[in-house]
């Protein structure tokens, strides 16, 4: 008898062995769920959808930390996504000298210290709070998306086709017969191994009940990147100048930029016009090595032949002194 208990005890032991061991074997369901989200849904590269786009008081922190070096103004509107890699890179959507949107790329390193490594820019006007009336734009108190604003983005792209729009944060809305939705969404190609990017879209939603997108503007490209280094460039504005001509941008890695062209030199010309009664000087950014203060006064505007002036690639006058 008591060998008979002995041997039930052992079956029950072993069956116990092999349940916990099939257990320990499968992965939890329900835990990837809550994972996927918490992060927000995952891209590619690495990257990973924000839960929310809020901007919290830590990342804030960070930010200022990061664009501490430059000179123009850039305001962060909705974070976008994370990259865990040695350190964590950032995603976020601005206001740059709450004119324009751009995309802002930031690594904070394992001991805090923050970076911007690129900034990519949009023809997007940034929009600014103008009160919830009938013509005037309203900016939202949060840029999470509302129901309200998913459903017209989901009803105006049942007829789109060559892409996917998967909406990340609402900017603005407006008050019209209906209401306009202005929101920053995802954009997936539907083309083999698409390379998600950014585009700012806007969709009118219609009394009746109907949905159009009536306008986009795309941003570069960046999401795709998976490795800092694939992220990171010198080319991010560190400073902004106020020329009498024009205003243009001195950039992180030596070069200039004005009008969303680069330029490779800032050139100051001085020398004396004919008759003149004393010097001038004239400031080009140029990707010419050298201009003679002939070709520099001639193209500021002296001259009547056309021959005489500088394509917008090859230089601009910035100032003139």
């Amino acid at each position: 008898m008591k060998k008979a208990i002995s041997f039930i005890l052992c079956l029950s032991l072993i069956a116990a062995c092999i349940l916990a061991f099939a257990s320990c074997g499968k992965p939890n369901n329900d835990d990837a769920t809550a994972s996927r989200a918490e992060s927000g849904g995952e891209l590619v590269g690495g990257w990973s959808r924000a839960a929310s786009p809020v901007i919290t008081d830590d990342f804030k922190k960070v930010f200022d930390k990061a664009v501490t070096e430059f000179d123009v103004d850039y305001t962060p509107v909705a974070y976008l996504a994370s990259q865990v890699v040695a350190g964590t890179n950032h995603c976020v959507l601005c206001k740059a000298m709450q004119s324009s949107y751009v995309i802002v790329y930031i690594y904070e390193d394992l001991e805090g210290n923050a970076e911007v490594t690129d900034i990519v820019s949009s023809d997007a006007a940034a929009q600014s709070a103008q009160g919830n009336v009938v013509g005037g734009w309203a900016e939202p108190e949060s840029p999470e998306m509302t129901d309200n604003a998913k459903t017209a983005l989901e009803k105006a792209c049942e007829t789109l086709t060559g892409a996917a729009y998967t909406p990340v944060a609402l900017l603005a809305t407006q008050v019209v017969a209906g209401m306009n939705y202005r929101m920053i969404c995802e954009s997936r190609p539907a083309v083999p191994d698409p390379e998600v990017g950014y585009v700012i879209v806007t969709v009118y939603a219609d009394l009746q009940g109907n949905a159009e997108i009536t306008d986009t503007i795309e941003f570069q490209n960046k999401i795709n990147s998976n490795s800092p280094e694939a992220s990171e460039t010198t080319n991010a504005a560190k400073k902004a100048v106020d020329g009498n001509m024009r205003t243009y941008y001195e950039l992180n890695d030596g070069t200039w930029m004005c009008d969303d062209v680069v330029y490779q030199y800032r050139l100051e010309i001085s020398g004396r016009m004919p008759n003149a009664a004393k010097d001038s000087t004239f400031v080009y950014l140029s990707n010419i090595e050298e201009i003679s203060f002939e070709q520099a006064y001639m193209a500021a505007g002296i001259s009547s032949s056309t021959e005489d002036y500088f394509s917008p690639e090859d230089a601009v006058l910035v100032e003139m002194k």
